[in-house]
């Protein structure tokens, strides 16, 4: 049960993270197109995000090998690159404004993996 309400919380944060980034990037991504691509890489972001989150919280603390939580961070980190490598192409394929899908999804990346540090030991 309180796996569940970290992951809510996590969720949350993220959305909220999410939102003010969108809101921040409005101001410089104008068009209609750059919005779209915006909207498709929030929502990418923030799935990426909960599955990384979800691989990153231990599901028994203290029962882990030494690293084990660096093992896993670093499996996350490799799993957004790996994402970020294959959003590019895909972007142009499915004509969205490129610039703008990939420095928004960089961008919410960014702001919600600050995030998961502060909320690894939230247990409420």
């Amino acid at each position: 049960m309180k796996e569940k309400r970290a992951i809510s919380f996590f969720a949350g944060v993220s959305a909220s993270l999410i939102i003010v980034g969108t809101i921040i990037l409005r101001t410089y991504y104008r068009t209609v197109d750059q919005h779209n691509a915006m909207l498709i890489s929030a929502g990418l972001a923030f799935a990426v995000q909960l599955g990384s989150y979800a691989l990153l919280r231990p599901a028994r603390p203290g029962h882990g090998f030494p690293g084990e939580l660096l093992l896993r961070w670093g499996l996350g980190a490799v799993l957004r690159l790996f994402v970020l490598v294959l959003y590019a192409p895909l972007a142009r394929i499915i004509n969205l404004s490129v610039e703008a899908a990939l420095v928004s999804l960089v961008t919410f990346f960014f702001l919600t993996m600050m995030a998961e540090p502060l909320l690894l030991e939230y247990v409420r």
